[in-house]
């Protein structure tokens, strides 16, 4: 009995411990679903699915800060989203803007939005990189680091209207806002 019972907790540990770690892709797909980007349905009947391993999403890399934070960027209409199952259908959501920014921190696999999302993690993104740092970097240093990567993220503007809970600002925008067809209607 206790030979079977070591077997079963060998295999189980090495099921766990190969499992891939999560990559751009996922964080991608994860996020698109989770903010109703993409929606997954099954053809037959059309029920949701919230599975990010349905699909395979084409992503651009735009830089790298201190070979521990990627920059990764989704562009409708130029980065593909390939099906990987027949069965199922998707949409697309995005209305006022086509492109969607995110890091990647290779060392605790978090991944930050930084545009065109429902939220902005700029503030956990100037944390972790504290902390991933021997020396503590002032707010002001490191948004001028950041912002000389030119990935095309205002990242002094998110911090300001962060900070002023300016969640109006055009730098925190996303796609999923309305988009005027016709100028503003004046009442």
């Amino acid at each position: 009995m206790k030979s079977y019972l070591l077997i079963i907790l060998s295999i189980y540990n090495a099921i766990g411990f190969s499992q891939e770690k999560p990559n751009i892709n996922d964080a991608f797909g994860l996020r698109f679903i989770e903010e109703r980007v993409i929606v997954l349905n099954k053809k037959n009947d059309k029920s949701v699915l919230n599975n990010p391993n349905l699909i395979s999403i084409e992503v651009d890399s735009l830089n790298t800060y201190n070979s521990d934070i990627l920059f990764y960027r989704f562009k409708l209409g130029k980065n593909k989203v390939q099906l990987l199952d027949e069965s199922i259908e998707i949409s697309i959501n995005s209305s006022s803007c086509n492109e969607y920014i995110l890091a990647l921190n290779i060392n605790n696999y978090t991944s930050y939005r930084l545009k065109g999302f429902n939220g902005n993690d700029l503030l956990f993104l100037l944390r972790d990189i504290n902390r991933l740092s021997s020396s503590k970097i002032s707010s002001k240093k490191l948004l001028l680091s950041l912002s000389n990567l030119n990935i095309g993220v205002d990242f002094s503007g998110i911090y300001k209207a962060l900070l002023s809970l300016d969640f109006e600002a055009e730098c925190l925008k996303t796609c999923s806002d309305g988009k005027e067809a016709h100028g503003k209607i004046h009442k």
